[in-house]
């Protein structure tokens, strides 16, 4: 089962979709239904501090939905992986 991020298509959350788009084991979809598709085999990880997220907006960056398991989801760091590991 692939991790999935629906991020909704607003410009407060273009730096978790540009970010995604230069990982190699991401595919971003293009919006559809209001919200972006970041997928991945086995899991995505996220920096706050690297895409320059104010704490709210990084607080509610999955307010879109997921798919998956979180195994981190602090301060500053979000990582989610694949229900199967």
């Amino acid at each position: 089962m692939t991790v999935t991020l629906f991020v909704p298509n607003i410009p407060e959350f273009s730096p978790l979709v540009r970010a995604a788009e230069g990982v190699g084991t991401c595919t971003v979809r293009p919006a559809r239904n209001g919200d972006w598709r970041i997928e991945a085999d086995t899991e995505v990880c996220f920096l706050r501090k690297e895409l320059r997220l104010t704490p709210a907006m990084w607080n509610s960056a999955l307010s879109g939905g997921y798919c998956g398991r979180i195994v981190e989801y602090g301060r500053d760091v979000l990582r989610i992986v694949s229900e199967d590991r």
